[in-house]
């Protein structure tokens, strides 16, 4: 997965070294995503290619929301009424949600626990004021996403059947599907 990614980031950079119209773009933000399960904080950072109107880039970051996680994504941002260095936009993310750390690993009564990586998907608009005669802008987004969590643990016990001539494992598994609101405020170089 690591080798793909790679080669896609190399493939981009050549092709963007080769053609004057792209121009490498990173969107930085800090926000904050409410739910069901409260308020908590996150970072992401969006590195790629804008052309013309269009911004596609490849991110992650740290989410804490519920249970700590690194989302890594690819993001696809569409400028819409463009109005000199002001202008709206929409975005769309998708990649996987990686657990933090095996939190479940501590729980008395339990053996084995892993946790699971998952789906992240999240969408948004924004508006982007522009700085200066450069590329760099202050972003302001409001969003939606979402973020699967979840763990699958081994209990200490063993359960024993008369009609099973082998011990039987059993295994807990949780599964979290949380959706959040967000609101993020970056910078884009």
């Amino acid at each position: 997965m690591k080798l793909l990614l790679i080669a896609a980031v190399i493939s981009l950079s050549l092709s963007a070294a080769a053609q004057n119209k792209f121009l490498f773009s990173s969107q930085n933000y800090v926000g904050l995503t409410e739910g069901e399960h409260g308020s908590k904080w996150q970072l992401q950072t969006i590195n790629g290619f804008k052309y013309k109107t269009w911004f596609a880039g490849i991110g992650t970051g740290l989410d804490w929301y519920y249970q700590k996680s690194i989302p890594v994504f690819v993001d696809i941002t569409k400028d819409i009424f463009p109005n000199g260095n002001r202008n709206f936009f929409i975005s769309a993310d998708g990649g996987i949600n990686f657990p933090w750390e095996d939190e479940r690993a501590s729980y008395p009564g339990y053996g084995e626990a892993k946790m699971l990586n998952g789906l992240y998907w999240g969408t948004g608009i924004g508006y982007k004021i522009g700085i200066g005669k450069r590329n760099d802008a202050i972003l302001l987004q409001v969003g939606y996403s979402y973020k699967y969590s979840g763990e699958k643990s081994k209990p200490m016990y063993i359960l024993y059947t008369p009609f099973i001539s082998s011990p039987m494992e059993l295994y807990d598994r949780n599964d979290y599907h949380l959706r959040r609101l967000s609101l993020k405020i970056g910078w884009k170089f």
